[in-house]
């Protein structure tokens, strides 16, 4: 069964029991390969390395092998997907007259992405205000932000890490609205859901047992976070995942809050909880630009205001990839930030952060390389760094980049 769902001119096409659709930009130019020509008329193709079943609707001179060049067309109202087949002139002509719109939109990129992280700190936004916000979080995602060149990825990088560090962290802002929603009585239950969503780490507790942080529960509390919540919603419309996982989500929790705070007339709680959606959305397009999992992290710790996480794993030269950044925002207006990167079972950990921080780490890195002995971890080496931008490097923004230097 083939099932699509059009959002920002992406066509999500969920084909049988896959979860992962087959995306088609409305617009976009493709090759496409014959795989099978039947008696009925119908072809086989194979786009983006999927297959699909294709009806022809003129005669064409196709052989099995043969490459050609479609269009993404806007799709009729029945929901057919029309796919313009085009001449090898034709795609010549066309991509000389997108080429320029193309190169000007990504030029502007930069300036639109600043625009928007900006406003994800604003103070109380007035409603058109909140609307433009709306609409340039959605202008963002339909972009092609990931095509950013490399040498300015890595600038962006750090002015959003600097933005993050220098305001109140999104963790922050959920324990304010928490505290906001226990103090109103009708508020109550929703105050412990959203208390439940967070990770509280209990350093008073004596023995490891106590402790309430696991790798699942961690896991859990990340993919609910909302950054994740389109996703997830693409997939209950395909029936692939319950409805349950969307409730849970910390995106829906917060629009239930600010449709009852509305109607409540409590305009403080919808304003910290539109606050905290405008976080979200901006690791949304962070995620996007850098082809990661970009959120906060979803965890209370003692000494330790709120934090950044990020993930994304390929593959280069056969080896598989997998790493992880993170930013601690300590109380003191200090800061650490940290990358564990895994090839072939071997991890490499490098440090950033003041030099009275690293130094006070470097007194315990003999116990932590006895912890990955202890766990049966290869430890390949561990790097030091003042400046977060030598750090952002070996989180791998371009493959190239990635060093694991000991």
């Amino acid at each position: 069964m083939i099932q699509s769902v059009i959002e920002s001119g992406i066509i999500h096409i969920f084909k049988g029991k896959q979860t992962i659709p087959i995306k088609l930009v409305i617009g976009e130019i493709l090759t496409a390969e014959i795989m099978d020509i039947f008696s009925t008329g119908n072809i086989q193709i194979k786009i983006n390395n999927r297959i699909l079943n294709a009806q022809t609707h003129r005669d064409l001179s196709l052989n099995k092998g043969d490459i050609i060049y479609v269009k993404v067309e806007k799709p009729f109202p029945d929901g057919t997907i029309p796919l313009r087949v085009l001449s090898t002139s034709d795609v010549q002509l066309t991509k000389a007259s997108e080429g320029e719109e193309i190169f000007q939109i990504i030029r502007e990129l930069p300036t639109k992405i600043f625009k928007f992280i900006d406003s994800l700190f604003a103070p109380k936004q007035e409603q058109h205000i909140e609307t433009e916000h709306l609409n340039l979080f959605k202008t963002l995602l339909t972009l092609p932000v990931e095509n950013i060149p490399e040498a300015e990825k890595i600038p962006l990088f750090e002015k959003l890490i600097e933005f993050f560090s220098g305001k109140s962290s999104t963790s922050e802002l959920i324990k304010d609205l928490v505290n906001l929603l226990y103090s109103k009585e009708s508020f109550k239950e929703v105050a412990q859901q959203m208390k439940n969503m967070m990770l509280l780490y209990d350093f008073s507790a004596t023995t490891p047992e106590k402790f309430t942080v696991t790798a699942e529960k961690l896991k859990k509390a990340l993919l609910n976070s909302g950054v994740a919540f389109e996703s997830k919603l693409k997939k209950v419309i395909s029936e692939v995942v319950k409805p349950e996982n969307i409730r849970e989500d910390l995106k829906t929790v917060l629009n239930n809050i600010i449709r009852e705070a509305r109607a409540h007339g409590t305009e403080e709680i919808v304003e910290k909880a539109q606050q905290i959606l405008r976080q979200i959305e901006g690791f949304q397009v962070l995620s996007k630009m850098y082809q990661s999992f970009f959120t906060f992290l979803p965890v209370l710790w003692k000494d330790i205001e709120g934090g950044n996480f990020a993930f994304k794993s390929f593959k280069r030269q056969g080896k598989d990839y997998y790493t992880v950044f993170v930013s601690l925002k300590i109380k003191d207006d200090e800061s650490l930030s940290f990358v564990v990167t895994m090839i072939k079972k071997t991890f490499f950990v490098s440090f950033s952060g003041s030099s009275e921080i690293l130094q006070f780490i470097k007194i315990y890195e003999a116990e932590l390389k006895e912890k990955f002995h202890e766990s049966g971890m290869v430890l390949g080496g561990i790097n030091y760094f003042t400046k977060v931008e030598e750090l952002i490097k070996h989180w791998s923004i371009k493959e190239g980049l990635i060093s694991v230097t000991a």
